[in-house]
């Protein structure tokens, strides 16, 4: 079967609340993140990607709007300093039945293709990591203690 998928980028403010109600609910499958704060800071989010399968929504990312408490922490907690303003680029899922076809890259270069200001991610997935190497991410600091399992720091300045 061929896959053939349009990556968007926009305003969460773009999205129907179906669309918003599916990307989060995407997020809470992939358990990295808490969903009851993926569903309050998606629709705060500077910018959104998308991938849809026709109509159907497959794949989500998000540059977080800038949390400056939240920014202090991880950069105490992986022992490398950034500006605590740095918007976070995150969220970033994909659907069971589509994972394998690169779709976290495309939507991660979507998203970076648009923002010129630095970006910090965190992650303790492997493939994720090398999505974010591939994009120009260089990892920082040190790993740390995280809900599944040990997460690192990732910036691109």
């Amino acid at each position: 079967m061929a896959y053939k998928y349009e990556i968007k980028s926009c305003s969460p403010r773009e999205l129907t609340a179906a669309d918003l109600a599916g990307c989060i609910a995407m997020i809470k499958s992939g358990d990295a993140v808490d969903p009851d704060s993926a569903a309050a800071e998606l629709p705060r989010a500077i910018m959104v990607a998308v991938a849809r399968w026709g109509d159907v929504l497959v794949g989500v990312g998000a540059i977080k709007r800038a949390r400056t408490a939240y920014a202090a922490r991880i950069a105490d907690r992986s022992g490398a300093a950034f500006k605590p303003d740095t918007p976070e680029l995150g969220y970033v899922a994909v659907h069971g039945s589509h994972q394998g076809r690169k779709l976290s890259h495309r939507l991660v270069a979507a998203l970076i293709s648009e923002h010129d200001r630095s970006l910090f991610a965190t992650t303790d997935s492997e493939y994720m990591k090398k999505t974010l190497a591939k994009a120009g991410f260089v990892q920082k600091g040190q790993e740390w203690k995280g809900k599944r399992s040990r997460l690192s720091l990732w910036r691109k300045d």
